[in-house]
């Protein structure tokens, strides 16, 4: 008896225990199932929100159709499959264009790689738009990104968006004042050596000076009147298409800025001298450049000059010296002369001078009193005696002056004026 008990208890023990791990692993299990749904529930509430935050706002035109059917077709820029691009490149490291102007996108790619299918957008419509071209429109002053994908891969370029405004007769691009064949100063326009272009040309002599380099002021500041002595020498000496070429005419030359210096010798061979090599290098660090550097004659309008510096900053000085531009592509500005459409009132003035001087002013005409000399020289007058006409003098050969003193010339003595920068 004692024994079916003790039968009866241990087998109500194990039955016991059994129910006990069987409940314990239904708890393991059933807490298993919430953890991992809420960790489930928590890595697709962050993917949704990433997805959300990663989508481009990228337009590739300013009309609102054309911007939903681009959204939906720009890829995440943290997608996987997408990638910095290698395959193609833009030809411009960045674009510089004005309000209103338009500049394509110039890419280039390698050998096999199609550049047909791409899509562009750009991160600030209100700054530029692109349109299906890959051409940029500047829309308003600011910076922007544009976007280019294709094939996988992305590529983006920064654009800056000038605005060109004129202040008391003087053109500034972003407050860069300008002065070139096509935009003028003022005939009163007359700064001086700006303090800030004085300082910076000290500090460059001065480093100049610690390496055994001699760097001095050749020309400086020249005001309009002063300009226009000057581009007359030149025009005398040389004649006007050579002048134009090295000189500026009054109110276009940037000496009258005030932001100018023309440094040591006015040579062509300063180019080749320690001197002239290391301003080529370093001058953009006190916020020079070379204003007319080589191969970029068609664009700035003047021949080479290895020594015409410009002060414009230092930021500004090292974008244009790391991306190779003139301060005409930096403003995206032309420099193109049209003597048909403009001529300055000093020059005017001089010409009318010179017009007064060759041809004085004429008195009224008066038509003389007609005579008949037939009759007169029927009632038997001699004409010679009546109308005070001297008679034909008879001309010896002794008389005749030699012919090379009458057709002999003195040489025209050639000018030797100096080359003078704008």
């Amino acid at each position: 008896m004692a024994q079916q008990y003790s039968k009866r208890r241990s087998a109500d023990k194990a039955r016991s225990t059994f129910m006990l791990l069987m409940l314990s692993v239904v708890l393991v299990f059933a807490f298993g199932l919430i953890i991992g749904k809420q960790a489930n529930d928590i890595h697709q509430a962050e993917s949704v929100q990433r997805s959300v935050s990663n989508v481009p706002k990228e337009t590739t035109a300013p009309t609102e159709s054309e911007t939903s059917a681009l959204k939906e077709t720009i890829p995440e820029e943290e997608d996987p499959d997408f990638h910095q691009a290698s395959s193609f490149w833009s030809e411009d490291a960045h674009i510089y264009l004005r309000v209103s102007h338009e500049k394509p996108l110039r890419l280039a790619a390698e050998p096999d790689f199609d550049l047909s299918d791409m899509i562009y957008g750009v991160s600030d419509e209100n700054i530029a738009a692109v349109d299906e071209n890959g051409v940029i429109v500047g829309l308003q002053k600011g910076e922007c990104v544009v976007s280019v994908f294709c094939n996988q891969e992305t590529l983006r370029i920064p654009v800056t968006v000038r605005e060109l405004v004129v202040r008391d007769g003087c053109t500034y691009v972003d407050d860069i004042l300008v002065a070139n064949k096509t935009y003028s100063l003022p005939e009163d326009y007359d700064p001086g050596m700006h303090p800030e272009t004085k300082e910076a040309f000290e500090a460059l002599q001065a480093d100049a000076k610690e390496l055994g380099l001699d760097i001095y002021e050749g020309s400086g500041y020249r005001n309009y009147q002063y300009q226009i002595s000057v581009y007359r020498s030149v025009c005398d000496a040389y004649g006007e298409e050579y002048a134009n070429q090295v000189s500026a005419r009054p109110g276009y030359s940037e000496h009258q800025t005030g932001y100018t210096i023309d440094c040591n010798s006015i040579n062509d061979s300063f180019s080749n001298t320690p001197e002239g090599q290391w301003l080529a290098q370093h001058c953009h660090e006190y916020g020079f450049i070379i204003r007319y550097p080589a191969g970029k004659e068609d664009i700035t309008g003047y021949a080479y000059e290895s020594w015409h510096i410009r002060y414009v900053g230092v930021e500004a000085a090292t974008e244009m010296y790391e991306q190779n531009l003139t301060l005409e592509e930096y403003l995206d500005i032309v420099s193109e002369y049209h003597p048909e459409e403009e001529e300055t009132e000093a020059e005017t003035e001089l010409i009318e001078e010179e017009e007064t001087e060759a041809f004085p002013e004429e008195t009224e005409f008066t038509e003389p009193e007609y005579q008949d000399y037939d009759q007169d020289y029927d009632q038997g007058y001699d004409q010679y005696d009546n109308y005070e006409i001297d008679p034909p003098q008879e001309i010896t050969d002794a008389e005749i002056p030699d012919q090379e003193e009458i057709y002999s010339e003195p040489e025209e003595e050639f000018m030797d004026a100096p080359l003078i920068a704008p």
